[in-house]
């Protein structure tokens, strides 16, 4: 858990779900590029300690922290504050930059901390962008799995430099759907609807964090559930799965990262995941 704040400021067109983003409010391609090779750069330094081997720390709220990820978040964002002087910044380690131009970024430097100091290579970290408040730019590099995502609003996404489309699978009867942990369900109040996804698809399997989406991108799964999350770490899956084709909602079905939970998928099945795990209200 970290920081969780207002965007900044309201400079510039807001625009619309769906309304191709603007690319030369961070400089065009080229800024598009830095934007990826800062990912890469940050990525790359934490894919060192996990090489070696690190001891988390734990913070206030009972999470792990490590030297690993205060180490790529700060590259990221003395990067950001550097190029972009006037847009805000949201880190999960590092807390909040003030900005003025509409444009705000969301930042989590190891998206499955636990993960990493355990050795998987199931970790990413997730550089989004939001525009008015509107998730716009979303880029996720899993340097132990070789996978590096890109997706802007209205241009598409990509993985390793190929298109990525979400499954075409439906009904929900048939469908397989990753989610988050046992855990993040009971902790947010849901653990009931974590069985009720169990009864209404045809496999739910246990796949947290970006791997989750990943496996979405990729078309071996057609959702992801995730509950108890926080901006930065939907941010950025956010834009890749709707530019992949996807839908990326709140448990309520709002078209939303600030619900404090995500329901992603094809789109086809969409609604009726939704009613399956509302089934048991959100908290």
């Amino acid at each position: 858990m970290g920081p969780s704040i207002g965007n900044g400021g309201a400079r510039g067109h807001a625009p619309h779900m769906g309304e191709a983003f603007d690319i030369s409010r961070i400089g065009g391609p080229d800024g598009l590029r830095g934007l990826e090779e800062v990912t890469r750069r940050a990525g790359d330094a934490a894919l060192k300690h996990f090489q070696q081997g690190v001891v988390p720390e734990k913070k206030p709220d009972r999470s792990p922290v490590t030297i690993a990820d205060r180490e790529a978040e700060q590259i990221i964002r003395d990067y950001i504050v550097s190029a972009f002087p006037d847009a805000a910044f949201l880190g999960e380690e590092t807390g909040v930059v003030k900005g003025s131009s509409g444009l705000r970024f969301i930042v989590d430097p190891i998206d499955g901390t636990r993960a990493f100091v355990r050795g998987w290579s199931t970790w990413s970290v997730l550089v989004g962008l939001e525009a008015e408040g509107v998730p716009v730019v979303g880029i996720a590099y899993m340097p132990a799995a070789g996978d590096f995502f890109v997706g802007v609003q209205g241009k598409g996404a990509t993985h390793n430099g190929d298109p990525v489309r979400v499954s075409k699978f439906g009904p929900l009867a048939d469908a397989t759907v990753t989610h988050g942990g046992l855990q993040q369900f009971t902790m947010a109040g849901v653990g009931q609807a974590l069985l009720r996804l169990s009864d209404a698809c045809d496999i739910a399997r246990g796949c947290p964090d970006f791997d989750g989406y990943r496996q979405m991108l990729l078309g071996r799964s057609d959702a992801m559930v995730d509950p108890g999350v926080q901006p930065y770490d939907i941010c950025a899956p956010a834009v890749l799965i709707r530019e992949a084709g996807g839908r990326l909602t709140s448990f309520r079905g709002d078209e939303t990262i600030y619900g404090g939970g995500a329901i992603a998928s094809n789109g086809i099945i969409h609604d009726e995941l939704v009613a399956a795990l509302t089934a048991t209200p959100y908290k």
